[in-house]
């Protein structure tokens, strides 16, 4: 019997045989097996290296961390302090691109609250929130005339920007910032995060939306080359970015800047509130809609507080009533019961409480007696939040618990009205920081 070597080549190692056409014989080796008949060991070639473009190797896989922020979930972030609240929901994206920054320096003197929304990406809100503060605290040094704060700010802004081109990413950001100093606040944006102020009840919006639609800033594009056209029913510009000013967005540089817009503001009694928030909230959520929010919740609580100390006070001295009723045996049994469990009570009490503040903001008048009564067979209702939530809260001020339960339900009410996008939204008081 012929070999196959022989078959292929028609016996002399020359052609193959007549009506044999085009026949590949494999070797034996190539068959997995070597010279002898016995098995070998496949070798398989590695692949070249996959080169990964710019843009797609600076897409993240988790969820930014920032130094201020809490990761309650795969898709919320939280945070409450003395004075400040805030709240963040990941929208239908795969990555949360929203971030925020809360910074005071080393004497304190000066406080820094930054809200940032990403766009193509992470990398961008992550430098903005890593560095901008920084950067604009720096310019800031011996500027003590309001028009000297401007250009210090507007300075910190593009130093950022320039440094974050430096790495060669394609992602941008959009941001709102506010510094406190004293009775000065400085406010600046560049994009659609938006900042408005609750002065005596009433909303006024403190910064400008920059979009590709305003008649302004598409004039300022076409006089640089560019142009703004309509693409899924929003004009963008090149038909690409909504917005006309951001940090990042290397793409359009020539185009889309990072010269914010400031305003230098002289805190007075009746400013109340800052709310600073992405356009997930605004494109759902009107300013003075949001403004009565925040006064109806913190109102609310304050009124909580108040009736809180009222109960404590009767409670006991309800105990004491019905204690001297009693032998001198049920009284003592009663003082162990309440010294045993007297801690704990009171931070299930607090708990309660904090819970209640936060989502009672529909009730303004002061509860009656059947109320209170109520508020006791109300022990075992589970909160619309974990509890591990809320007990992070528990010995923080009250105050910081009204703004957050303020901030979930701005949060709520935008994604009830179809908001996919990431909202972050940051409520300020500023009666605290008023020095």
């Amino acid at each position: 019997m012929k070999s196959l070597t022989s078959l292929s080549d028609g016996g002399n190692g020359n052609s193959p045989p007549p009506g044999v056409v085009g026949l590949n014989v494999l070797q034996p080796e190539v068959m997995g097996l070597n010279v002898n008949g016995s098995p070998c060991s496949l070798k398989r070639k590695r692949p070249a290296k996959i080169e990964i473009p710019s843009v797609l190797q600076e897409i993240c896989t988790d969820i930014f961390k920032g130094s201020d922020t809490q990761v309650q979930g795969d898709n919320t972030v939280c945070l409450s302090d003395s004075g400040i609240g805030v709240f963040s929901l990941k929208g239908k994206k795969k990555f949360m691109e929203d971030a925020h920054k809360i910074f005071s320096n080393s004497d304190k003197k000066k406080r820094f609250f930054g809200v940032y929304d990403g766009h193509g990406g992470t990398k961008a809100a992550e430098f903005v929130t890593d560095n901008l503060h920084l950067k604009i605290l720096k310019m800031l040094e011996n500027c003590p005339e309001d028009k000297a704060k401007e250009e210090a700010i507007k300075a910190g802004y593009l130093k950022t920007d320039e440094e974050f081109l430096k790495q060669g990413l394609g992602s941008g950001a959009c941001c709102v910032t506010a510094m406190i100093e004293g009775q000065k606040m400085v406010v600046s944006n560049l994009g659609d995060c938006r900042a408005v102020l609750c002065r005596g009840g009433m909303a006024e919006a403190l910064t400008t939306d920059h979009r590709a639609g305003q008649e302004d800033e598409r004039r300022r594009i076409e006089e640089k080359g560019g142009y703004v056209e309509i693409h899924r029913g929003t004009w963008r510009v090149h038909g690409v970015l909504s917005v006309s000013r951001s940090i990042g967005d290397a793409h359009l540089k020539d185009w889309v800047l990072a010269e914010p817009d400031t305003k230098v503001i002289c805190l007075t009694p009746d400013m109340e509130y800052l709310v600073l928030a992405s356009d997930g909230l605004w494109d759902e959520v009107g300013n003075q809609e949001a403004v009565d929010i925040v006064t109806r919740s913190c109102s609310s609580e304050k009124k909580q507080q108040l009736m809180g100390a009222s109960l404590n006070q009767n409670s006991n001295v309800h105990d004491c009533l019905i204690t001297s009723s009693f032998s001198k045996s049920p009284r003592v049994s009663l003082v162990k019961s309440k010294r045993r469990h007297h801690p704990t009570s009171q931070k299930k009490t607090a708990h309660r409480k904090q819970s209640e503040d936060g989502f009672g903001c529909e009730n303004e008048s002061p509860p009656s007696k059947a109320r209170r009564i109520s508020l006791v067979n109300q022990i075992k209702i589970r909160s619309p939040f974990s509890e591990n939530e809320n007990n992070d809260f528990i010995e923080k001020p009250a105050s910081s618990c009204g703004l957050l339960a303020a901030c979930k339900e701005l949060v709520s009410l935008a994604v009830t009205r179809g908001s996919m996008d990431d909202i972050t939204v940051m409520i300020i008081d500023l009666n605290h920081y008023r020095s």
